[in-house]
């Protein structure tokens, strides 16, 4: 097993089986032994849970004298709860400079700070701050779990662009969604897919974790079943993705996996490089988008790419399919037999 390295990369982008023991039992996942091959594009739109701090504009902005710093998350604003970037700016420009108590939250703690608004150069009161509320992109799914009804994508979290801290999920949608076309990567750019959103609704996202984003899906376009291969399983060699870089058609291309490290608390399972000419000619590799497609070996779903090397682009980074499905807390947690 070999160490990777964690430099040169950019995030882009049940069956319910019971088993008793008069022994001892541990409450653990079972994973499902196959589930519906994803490999198709979605658009994604999520809310967060609180509006998220991305920039202060200097050191003599109300915001900054109150003690607010980027990446804090405002939840409440004089005891009322806050859901957007208006009710906050509302909130702020109807103070009629008066002191405002702010909660936030700074990473496990929450705080309370005192912010007394300015004018600014429009004569409105305001913060002197960057505020966040939701965010939108395509990524493509990497399975839909037909026992649990859930499905798991991406195979990295939704991090805020500007501040890459994982967005706090309030809520959020996956929908249908269509490549319109796609910009090459080369060793001076990353590129990515670009596409729109389709109006029809696959489901809602219920968790953004490092591992990926996770929901209930309400119905499956395509049901390609696939076995879902055990760690042990995973080889280095020859493998293939499965993704979409037209349309809505997906398609397989060729790829070997160079380096396994296959730590559950870690994402970054798998150095991966694309071998497959087509793809090479048409995209330089992986690309922004491409976040979630299906990692396939010997007919086995192994793992998700996830990340892409900055000035390689035909070098990225894959998730394990076991990390990724012990990582969906929606699936619930049984009894497993201890021997």
């Amino acid at each position: 097993m070999h160490a990777l390295k964690k430099s040169k990369t950019v995030a882009i982008i049940l069956l319910f089986v019971f088993y008793f023991s008069i022994i001892s039992v541990n409450a653990q996942t079972v994973y499902p032994s196959e589930v519906v091959l994803g490999g198709m594009p979605f658009g994604l739109k999520i809310f967060t849970n609180g509006v998220v701090v991305i920039k202060i504009n200097g050191d003599d902005t109300p915001a900054k004298k109150a003690g607010i710093k980027i990446n804090d998350i405002i939840t409440k604003a004089n005891d009322e709860a806050i859901t957007s970037n208006e009710q906050l700016k509302e909130i702020i420009e109807n103070s009629d400079g008066e002191t405002i108590e702010i909660t936030l939250t700074r990473g496990e703690k929450t705080l309370t700070k005192k912010l007394t608004p300015i004018k600014d150069d429009s004569n409105l009161y305001a913060a002197g701050m960057w505020v966040r509320d939701s965010t939108a992109g395509i990524g493509t799914i990497t399975y839909f779990d037909k026992g649990s009804k859930t499905f798991g994508a991406l195979g990295h979290g939704i991090c805020d662009k500007d501040t890459a801290m994982l967005l706090p999920l309030r809520d959020g949608e996956i929908l249908g969604a269509t490549i319109s076309s796609y910009q090459k990567a080369d060793a001076n750019s990353v590129g990515g897919l670009n596409g729109y959103f389709d109006s029809e609704k696959i489901g809602e996202i219920k968790i953004n974790n490092d591992y990926g984003i996770y929901g209930v899906y309400e119905k499956i376009s395509d049901e390609q079943i696939i076995k879902v291969a055990k760690e042990e399983e995973i080889k280095c060699g020859k493998a293939t993705i499965i993704t979409t870089i037209d349309g809505q058609e997906k398609k397989e291309y060729g790829i070997k996996i160079e380096k396994l490290n296959l730590n559950k608390t870690s994402g970054q399972n798998m150095i991966i490089r694309v071998t497959d000419k087509e793809l090479l000619e048409k995209t330089g590799g992986i690309v922004q988008g491409m976040s979630g497609s299906p990692i396939i070996q010997n007919e086995k779903l192994v793992g998700a790419v996830t990340h892409v090397f900055i000035n390689n682009p035909e070098k990225g980074y894959g998730i394990s399919i076991t990390n990724m499905l012990s990582n969906n807390a929606l699936v619930p947690k049984f009894n497993k037999r201890i021997v």
